[in-house]
């Protein structure tokens, strides 16, 4: 049988961090989050979840041959669920609203929510090996329903769906996976699909 054990990734913990759109994205594996990220706390033993969706188009030679698929809007997500009821997570859900504190006591104005794009950067670690993806821009555009009752934790789950920059570059993914390194001089290794 072909394959390699050590290649499966079962992500054991993940952080899910936002700031606003332009903060500098981390560049290495060691560095902390700065003090502008906020993090969003506990998530769901779930995990996250990626989608993509886009439209294809087919076109075909006479006799029914496919000679070419063309593709367009390309849209990817991430869905995650907070379980936590943070100010973080609260902004998240409720962009464009406020809180206050006066004696202890939060007043929390809810509001129709606006659009408001972030920056995120999520971090998977499966034994020794650490994952952060960093999105320059993305947004929260679809909460799930929230219960509240004393049979269910409250949950927030969150499809963050992502933009991508001047460039088309959605993500960037930064980890220190020695089964996805990159060759080094003089080894040759093919990427599929390039």
């Amino acid at each position: 049988m072909a394959g390699d054990v050590a290649n499966p990734r079962l992500w054991e913990g993940a952080d899910l961090w936002t700031a606003p759109v332009g903060t500098a994205l981390p560049t290495d594996l060691a560095t902390p989050m700065g003090s502008t990220w906020s993090a969003v706390g506990l998530l769901s033993e779930d995990g996250a979840s990626e989608s993509r969706d886009e439209d294809t188009s087919d076109f075909y030679a006479w006799g029914g041959k496919l000679i070419r698929t063309q593709r367009s809007k390309h849209k990817r997500q991430i869905k995650v669920t907070a379980l936590e009821d943070n100010l973080t997570v609260f902004g998240l859900v409720n962009p464009g609203s406020t809180v206050s504190t006066t004696a202890g006591v939060n007043t929390r104005t809810v509001k129709i929510p606006k659009s408001e794009k972030r920056a995120f950067v999520l971090e998977l670690r499966d034994g020794d090996i650490t994952k952060r993806r960093s999105i320059p821009t993305g947004e929260v555009t679809e909460v799930g329903e929230v219960t509240l009752s004393e049979s269910d934790l409250q949950a927030f789950e969150l499809t963050i769906t992502i933009y991508p920059d001047v460039n088309d570059v959605l993500y960037v993914d930064i980890d220190n996976d020695p089964q996805g390194a990159a060759p080094t001089f003089g080894e040759v290794r093919s990427v599929p699909g390039s």
